[in-house]
């Protein structure tokens, strides 16, 4: 049996739709009628139906936008808008918006059944693709990280502690675990005073490009903490909180799934867009409360604003309760009455000032009480934190099974691999001709390269040779102007200058006024030849004073 919403305040309409849905040949029960968009919203999300019936006047919301955003969040719902205007801008709206059609009233009831069969069969194609798809996608890969959003009922509950806690404690229990915290209390969160980081970048830097968001951008905006954990904080000016909208807060999740484990989001007290959209997000809802009426109050209103705008229902809300006393007047029965997500077995229980010296100094580690550690660890088990990382460690196994086999089976056919007794298997003939003619090729390039690179070599070192020429030139015709000026023997001056193999190949010519030492540099041939140049270096003379 189809279930079926019918969202129409007209009780004409509603009755009308009711007798025509009896009479008609589809299996159709009616499962809630809604009075206004909210009741349609909590309706959908709670009842799950087939199609929907959304009388085009039904308020106070925008009927055509909630449309839209119900077809969006469930692909398989077929909504079958209700209109008293028949004209083609009533239809165009309805379709642009993700409807499957218009019913225009009044109608009768082969129009009912014309319409029932077309939804019907469309809906059952959809949920049958999707299931298969879903049936692939677990079957091949993980979805990805587990994302775990934390909310406190209201402020001062404890939630930013215990969700920056719980990042730290499964970062460090696991190191081979990758965990990232988000900071989305936009305007009041402050994780940094828990942990002890310093930020320039913020979540608001993501957002302003989640259109194009990659990998490598994000980890340029994280912020890396001493034990491992990631950080994406929140802003530190309030003018960029704008930039953080409910659509980038959905792509910068879905772009995290890929790259962690595990995902905590603090989306704080506030019922704000950006944190409905974490919280739709999100796998599981972590509602944080403490014994006492108005934290439980406010967790129930929390719970119902979800439910209207259609983001989780309580079933997908755990709640832990913080600060417990076991002598307290609330105890477990007043806080299941009162809340509507199930509550967790773990009751943290009141440290007094067991987390004091741990928040003055922005370290985890100074939590010496053990009785919070092991809470945490049993709410993480709860929520099963390190599921996707079992399963990359179980995927990442099957791939080296797989690989192995597919070794051992290529050196059981002949082909590449290791062989039986464990030597290396011969290679193919394609194989054997790849790598001669490889071979031939650098053979060839090696005989071309090697006359050029002597040549280089030539070069480099008659550059060298000459070089030192000129500078032993220039000294050998300082010291012989000088003793020219000092009438002694320029020649002696030369020959004590220069080292023997230059002196050898030296000459020295005065005329009172300067001094002119010529040394020759031997010239390299190509053929091994031997040649000298002459260097000339002249010296001017200066007389010393007698």
């Amino acid at each position: 049996m189809n279930r079926a919403v019918i969202a129409v305040a007209d009780q004409v309409i509603v009755q009308e739709l009711r007798s025509r849905l009896e009479q008609s040949d589809a299996e159709v029960e009616v499962a809630f009628v809604a009075e206004s968009t909210q009741e349609m919203v909590s309706a959908v999300l709670s009842q799950r139906p087939a199609i929907v019936f959304v009388h085009d006047q039904l308020g106070p919301g925008p009927v055509i936008q909630l449309v839209r955003d119900l077809t969006l969040r469930n692909p398989a719902l077929a909504v079958l808008v209700v209109s008293t205007r028949d004209g083609a801008d009533s239809y165009a709206a309805a379709l642009e918006a993700g409807a499957r059609g218009v019913l225009t009233h009044p109608f009768g009831l082969e129009d009912l059944n014309h319409s029932l069969s077309s939804l019907l069969e469309w809906n059952q194609t959809v949920r049958r693709v999707l299931a298969d798809n879903q049936a692939a996608a677990q079957g091949t890969a993980t979805r990805g990280a587990r994302v775990i959003a934390v909310a406190g009922a209201k402020g001062g509950v404890g939630a930013t502690v215990l969700a920056s806690h719980l990042a730290w404690d499964a970062a460090t229990s696991e190191r081979r675990m990758r965990v990232c915290l988000v900071d989305l209390d936009v305007e009041n969160g402050d994780v940094p005073s828990y942990l002890d980081v310093s930020h320039r970048v913020s979540i608001a830097d993501l957002a302003k490009i989640s259109e194009d968001l990659t990998g490598r951008a994000v980890a340029d905006t994280v912020v890396v903490h001493a034990s491992g954990l990631h950080l994406l904080l929140a802003p530190t000016e309030i003018r960029e909180t704008e930039f953080v909208t409910p659509e980038s807060v959905r792509r910068i999740l879905t772009q995290l799934r890929t790259l962690y484990h595990l995902v905590v989001v603090d989306v704080g007290a506030a019922i704000t867009t950006t944190q409905a959209a974490a919280v739709e997000s999100a796998d599981v809802t972590l509602q944080v409360v403490t014994a006492d009426v108005p934290a439980l109050r406010a967790a129930r209103r929390q719970v119902v604003a979800w439910e209207s705008l259609g983001v989780t229902s309580s079933d997908a809300v755990k709640v832990v309760v913080n600060r417990f006393v076991r002598r307290s007047e609330i105890q477990q029965d007043t806080i299941d009455a009162l809340t509507l997500g199930e509550r967790s077995q773990v009751l943290i229980p009141d440290l007094e000032r067991g987390l004091e010296r741990a928040g003055n100094s922005r370290t985890p580690s100074e939590v010496k009480n053990q009785t919070w550690w092991k809470s945490l660890r049993a709410i993480g088990q709860e929520l099963d934190l390190d599921a996707s990382f079992r399963n990359a460690l179980a995927t990442t196994a099957a791939s080296e099974q797989e690989n192995a086999a597919a070794a051992k089976r290529a050196s059981r056919n002949g082909g590449p691999g290791p062989a039986a007794d464990g030597s290396a298997a011969p290679p193919s003939r394609g194989g054997r001709r790849r790598r001669l003619k490889e071979a031939g090729q650098a053979t060839l390039e090696t005989a071309v390269l090697f006359p050029v690179a002597l040549v280089l070599l030539v070069l480099c070192v008659q550059l060298v040779l000459l070089g030192v020429t000129v500078a032993y030139s220039g000294v050998a015709a300082a010291e012989a102007a000088r003793a020219v000026s000092i009438g002694q023997d320029p020649r002696a001056a030369v020959e004590q200058a220069l080292p023997s193999a230059f002196s050898a190949k030296s000459t020295v010519s005065a005329d009172g006024a300067s001094v002119r030492v010529t040394v020759s540099s031997g010239l390299l041939m190509g053929d091994g030849v031997s040649k000298d140049v002459p260097v000339p270096v002249d010296h001017v003379v200066v007389r010393e004073p007698r």
